[in-house]
């Protein structure tokens, strides 16, 4: 009977601990570092006015250790006065990308137009418009040219047409109409005064001057 305390203990220790081990937590599970996000930084020469990342302003330069996730980025690099610069950048998880980039200022226009359009500025010259200044006696009601141009009442002052040759027709209500050929110089004025008289104008008489009257 003297050893029966001894052999209670002995079984009691193992049980505590066993549910000391079935109480144990479990141990978090390491994060994948291939899905971890990278960096990137970027340097202008000179600096950049504004810098996007797939469509996203980063804003100007130098930017630092700007957070992207990993794979391949395209970059937009801007600045007034220069050719704007497009580079792509490898992102890896945990790293940081180094960009620096210079750029390439814009190339100044030619001082002399290049012969095609020194070309066409010249021909233009030459086609420079003549005008046309018309006059109806007494009146008309409507003056066309080439058939399609109205140029309403006269009279017209300065009208501005292309040079060469033009068909100008002339209307009023009671009289024929008249149809003139004018020949426009370029940077010229040609002038005209057509008669316009109508049926009834032509045959009223013209009236006897008054005789003079006696002097008292």
């Amino acid at each position: 009977m003297k050893y029966a305390p001894a052999l209670v203990l002995a079984l009691v220790v193992p049980g505590v601990a066993l549910a000391a081990e079935a109480t144990r937590p479990e141990p978090a599970p390491k994060p994948d570092a291939s899905r971890a996000n990278g960096f990137v930084t970027v340097a202008c020469n000179p600096g950049c006015e504004g810098i996007f990342v797939n469509g996203r302003s980063l804003g100007p330069s130098p930017i630092v250790r700007a957070e992207l996730p990993p794979g391949t980025h395209k970059l937009t690099l801007r600045r007034k006065g220069y050719e704007e610069k497009k580079v792509e950048v490898v992102v890896k998880p945990g790293e940081t990308a180094l960009l620096n980039v210079k750029l390439s200022q814009q190339a100044a226009p030619p001082a002399e137009p290049p012969p095609d359009i020194a070309a066409r500025v010249a021909a233009k010259m030459i086609k420079a418009d003549g005008f046309l200044s018309l006059v109806c006696d007494p009146a008309c009601d409507q003056v066309i040219v080439d058939g399609k141009r109205k140029l309403g009442p006269a009279p017209h002052t300065n009208v501005s047409l292309p040079p060469g040759k033009h068909e100008i027709t002339i209307q009023r209500k009671g009289a024929p109409d008249k149809v003139i050929t004018v020949n426009l110089v370029p940077g010229q004025s040609t002038a005209f005064k057509v008669a316009m008289q109508t049926e009834a104008e032509r045959t009223i008489p013209a009236k006897a001057p008054a005789p003079p009257q006696p002097r008292r």
